[in-house]
């Protein structure tokens, strides 16, 4: 039998996660679903019924981003308690397997679930609100280029990799920990920036937002330049080997783990 994946061994701890937390996976999605309901009932009520496509990218923007990151900083929670990590550390199954696991259910599992909820509520209480209305409200698209909600997923993918390593790295407050190391590490990023800028462009710099924009002054004269379209795709290719690398970091260190 392969020590490293073996797809039967793979379904059954699959199975077992499943049996253990199926309880509080439901508990969530429950509270998910309600934070959705209150979220998109509210801004339907303030609209008077009505609620944009741009309202209901905001609230599935950052609901995703808030909800996923919390649930995969808590995936591995239990390794930071010694009488919960043994008999986990301890489980007839690989490393590998057990990190597979772990990253079906806070990646793929978690934005299939959080799609579905939030397309269950959004078309309910757009519904509702249509209801007597001479300009109906339509569901938004959040896979259309129209108005860049798409963008969450590769944000999402990055922050998930993020905490995913935390929640292995450090063994209590993961997601406090965590946060607070990837703030620490924008404020190092936002205070370094405009030192490179100057020292690449050397002329006064008005302000520059890292990998985006900047603004330049030139004599008297001011230049705003926005990344072109390979920009785009370069800073993409960057998030996904960033992710990559840190995916790959937190399947090592679960290992170091288990020695």
């Amino acid at each position: 039998m392969n020590n490293t994946f073996n797809l039967i061994r793979f379904l059954r701890l699959f199975k077992k996660q499943t049996a253990e937390q199926y309880k509080t996976y439901l508990m969530s999605v429950g509270v998910l679903i309600g934070i959705l309901a209150l979220l998109l009932g509210f801004m339907s009520y303030s609209g008077g019924g009505s609620i944009g496509p741009t309202a209901q990218g905001v609230i599935f923007f950052n609901l995703m981003l808030f909800s996923g990151t919390i649930f995969t900083s808590l995936i591995f929670a239990d390794l930071g308690n010694n009488k919960k990590s043994i008999p986990i550390l301890t489980l007839p199954s690989s490393h590998l397997e057990k990190y597979l696991v772990a990253w079906l259910y806070s990646f793929v599992i978690f934005q299939v679930v959080y799609i579905a909820c939030f397309y269950v509520i959004d078309y309910t209480v757009i519904s509702i609100g249509n209801i007597d209305q001479a300009h109906k409200s339509t569901v938004v698209n959040v896979f259309s280029t129209n108005f860049k909600i798409w963008v969450v997923f590769p944000i999402f993918a990055v922050l998930h990799s993020i905490c995913f390593i935390g929640s292995v790295f450090f063994e209590k407050l993961h997601f406090i920990k965590t946060a607070f190391t990837f703030f620490i590490f924008l404020i190092f990023i936002c205070l370094i920036n405009p030192l490179f800028l100057k020292a690449i462009f050397d002329v006064k710099v008005l302000k520059g937002v890292p990998f985006n924009s900047i603004g330049i002054e030139i004599g008297e004269t001011s230049y705003f330049v926005r990344p072109n379209d390979t920009s785009d795709v370069i800073l993409l290719v960057m998030a996904g080997l960033l992710t990559l690398v840190l995916w790959t970091s937190t399947y090592f260190r679960l290992k170091e783990k288990q020695v």
